[in-house]
């Protein structure tokens, strides 16, 4: 799989993104013992005091062997995962089952020739929950020990909570931020600015790193950077609830309201007024490939999540660093991607698939996630070390990567997104990379709206 978007991919890209970086892992260890005794009773005394020589054995409790059918696109280093959770449960394995079409049509296949599957990925939870294809993980979730007592950040249990029932939970969230050449920032006469740097910092110090003539540029060509960050500055700035320009419950989009139009005019002038981003047609003319012109040295700025870290780490010919996104007017906002996990309704083995999604939420699932350079979800101390310690960033900006993990938002879905896709967000990506009227979208905003309300109706949510 890409590790970067072509541009115009959407949504089915960013879900695919997502997909390819599982991160949860864990490995535990259970101790036994008893009181005891040093006296030796006389010999012709029964011993009353119990030791540890005179306790039996204690039999481990018997299972039957379980194998928990796991939907999912890839397998990569989550065999490592599968093999930790099984050295927990030794009487459950995970198969993974990677389907050539869309998850919840080899879920329903699985199901109608009498093999279900007992865990799924989760793309559109509209395509599973209008055939009630999943189980309510509610009362899984309320007994659930290691859930209950986690520190969790807000919002993760009710990412996937429709009305009254839970259909999934994040199994990964990836946190995104900006990627920063120090290389021109020491050419340009500049210096790492504080994490509570503002959009004003943010295109002053692009517009001071442009020089076309030398085909260097503040802001990257790269397809995140377009297509992406056009959601952050509107939440940043109190104009939008959600990311994709959502209301707060995430029925209606707001991309049509003065508040973000203004914002969405003040993206597009980085490319038509100052030129601190080249347009698509000058990007295409400098060679630049939109997955990723940042490598070429050329660009100050762009937008990261994990899976560019290796890469920047391995093939990166200069210095750099990461810094959380920009201050809007009312906070600091972000992207944090989360990929979603669920049972299927039909399956046999619903305790034991829970577990697995148990597992992700312990403390050294998250250390995991946090050495491989994703986000935690979990707020603990144990998890400030990990991150400290996590050689993907070691001499980074570390504190980034800690308040990236409460500041807002989650990427969630609503409804319609195809239709959003084509007519809304391709359409605003053609328009901040090229010029034009911004305002051309807003009869597409309304008509999505229109649709989305009247598909929540049928789905009954």
């Amino acid at each position: 799989m890409k590790r970067l978007m072509r541009r115009r991919a959407g949504f089915a890209w960013i879900m695919a993104c997502i997909l390819m970086f599982t991160i949860f892992t864990t490995a535990c260890s259970n101790n036994s013992g008893g009181k005891g005794t040093t006296s030796t009773p006389a010999p012709t005394t029964v011993a009353t005091t119990d030791t540890k020589e005179s306790e039996p054995p204690v039999e481990e409790e018997k299972h039957d062997p379980v194998t928990l059918k796991l939907v999912t696109w890839h397998v990569g280093n989550n065999q490592e995962l599968f093999d930790m959770f099984h050295k927990k449960y030794p009487w459950i394995t995970i198969e993974p089952v990677i389907p050539d079409v869309a998850q919840e049509v080899k879920v329903a296949a699985m199901q109608a020739a009498g093999d279900p599957a007992d865990l799924t990925w989760i793309n559109d939870l509209s395509a599973f929950t209008k055939d009630d294809m999943l189980e309510d993980l509610t009362p899984y979730i309320a007994k659930d020990p290691t859930i209950q007592s986690a520190n969790i950040v807000d919002g993760i249990l009710e990412a996937y909570k429709t009305k009254d029932k839970t259909y999934a939970l994040p199994f990964t969230s990836i946190f995104e931020f900006i990627v920063v050449n120090k290389d021109l920032l020491k050419k340009h006469g500049m210096e790492m600015p504080g994490n509570d740097w503002t959009y004003d910092d943010f295109l002053e110090m692009a517009r001071k790193a442009t020089d076309p003539a030398a085909s260097e540029y503040g802001l990257s060509f790269d397809s995140m950077m377009v297509s992406q960050f056009k959601w952050i500055l509107p939440v940043a700035n109190g104009n939008a609830a959600n990311l994709m320009f959502l209301n707060e419950d995430f029925t209606q989009s707001v991309a049509h309201t003065p508040g973000v139009l203004a914002d969405l005019k003040w993206l597009q002038e980085l490319t038509t007024k100052w030129h601190v981003r080249p347009s698509g047609e000058e990007g295409i003319k400098l060679g630049w490939e939109t997955a990723n012109n940042f490598l070429t040295g050329k660009v100050l700025f762009t937008l990261g999540a994990d899976w560019v870290l290796p890469g920047y780490q391995k093939d990166a010919t200069f210095e750099w660093d990461i810094l959380p996104l920009p201050k809007g007017k009312v906070k600091q906002a972000t992207v944090s991607m989360l990929g979603a996990i669920g049972i299927p309704s039909a399956s046999k083995h619903k305790e034991e698939a829970f577990k697995w999604i148990s597992f992700l939420y312990e403390v050294e699932a998250q250390k995991w996630m946090a050495r491989n350079g994703s986000n935690t979800f979990i707020i603990d101390p144990e998890l400030d070390k990990a991150i400290d310690e996590a050689p993907v960033w070691q001499g980074k900006n570390v504190e980034a990567v800690k308040m990236s993990r409460t500041m807002c938002c989650l990427l969630l879905g609503t409804p319609e997104l195809d239709f959003y896709q084509v007519n809304v967000d391709n359409v605003l990506t053609g328009l901040l990379e090229n010029g034009g009227d911004i305002n051309s979208i807003v009869p597409s905003v309304e008509a999505f709206n229109k649709k989305t309300l009247e598909t929540r109706k049928l789905l009954g949510w």
